[in-house]
């Protein structure tokens, strides 16, 4: 692996043309058939260094050559299934806000007063829903230990857009920019269908730690009939922009071709949500200039699991 980025990363610098790569690797078998001869003239046997069968010789001794030859393929497969991977998402699930004018100040406020002030710009409750396809990508590393067992750190993110729905009658009401880059650590596990060891059913189970942010526009025109005062309107229904923590579990099933192409489905399943306090909720203006600001406690957001499907390569 190490070889493959260093060719790579040198084509790069020296600004390969299409005939450059095959005279730079021509040249690099050349100064390693260089070196093997020099170890000759000086008396010494050139060996190729192979570290899977290094290990299995001095870990299983009397093994006899059929077993050994059996463990190198096993090494060799978690080998070739270790590295730097890419891939890419599809993803579904859904969004849901849902509004309670004064929520915050009856069940959490002790102050009498306040308990009853509400915002009084939107009719509540007030709940919708979008429905999502989503698309993303992936990059990380991953390591099996042996063929059977290994584990991952990777970024993904999964973007989308769409509708959102009044949850009452299904009417659309707005649209919304949707985004969650998460960081993941998972443990994979891998069962060989072959004796060969290059194809594989497996599963993956593990946790990730990201943020999501969300951006809203409202239809104006059928956000007029959902006001309490006809005279304000806003460009948004809730947020100008919410930005939060999204703990999650990542767990599904994979399949294995020919060592390096993995296909998985499988689900990003919410647990928790932090909010930063950088959240922006909407704010809604009358025609004499006046403002209100809607209460960001007011607003409890939830996502649905996100039910994805993923091709990755391993490099």
């Amino acid at each position: 692996m190490r070889r493959f980025v260093f060719v790579l990363l040198t084509m790069f610098e020296l600004g390969f043309t299409q005939d450059k790569p095959i005279i730079f690797l021509a040249g690099l078998e050349g100064e390693i058939n260089t070196l093997k001869q020099q170890i000759i003239k000086q008396g010494g046997t050139p060996q190729d260094f192979y570290p899977n069968k290094t290990y299995i010789d001095s870990r299983f001794p009397n093994a006899s050559e059929e077993k050994k030859q059996k463990l190198l393929r096993k090494y060799d497969s978690a080998d070739a299934k270790s590295g730097v991977f890419m891939g890419i998402d599809f993803g579904q699930g859904n969004l849901f806000n849902d509004y309670i004018d004064g929520y915050y100040n009856q069940t959490v406020t002790t102050i009498d007063d306040l308990k009853k002030q509400k915002t009084g710009v939107l009719k509540s409750p007030l709940n919708t829903q979008s429905n999502l396809l989503m698309f993303g990508g992936k990059a990380g590393y991953q390591s099996f230990f042996n063929p059977y067992f290994g584990a991952r750190v990777y970024g993904d993110v999964m973007l989308s857009s769409g509708d959102i729905k009044d949850k009452k009658d299904g009417n659309k009401i707005g649209s919304l920019i949707y985004m969650l880059g998460t960081l993941n650590l998972d443990l994979l596990l891998d069962v060989p269908l072959d004796k060969k060891y290059k194809y594989f059913v497996g599963g993956y189970f593990g946790i990730g730690v990201g943020v999501m942010i969300l951006l809203d526009n409202a239809n104006k025109n059928k956000m007029k009939l959902l006001m309490q005062d006809g005279n304000y309107s806003s460009d948004h229904i809730f947020w100008d922009t919410l930005l939060q923590v999204d703990y999650t579990f990542n767990t599904g099933v994979s399949f294995t071709i020919n060592r390096k192409n993995r296909i998985e489905v499988g689900a990003k399943i919410p647990w928790n949500f932090l909010r930063l306090g950088l959240e922006s909720p909407a704010t809604y203006h009358s025609m004499s200039g006046d403002s209100k600001t809607l209460e960001s406690k007011d607003i409890q957001f939830k996502r649905s699991v996100i039910w994805n499907v993923s091709y990755v390569y391993v490099f």
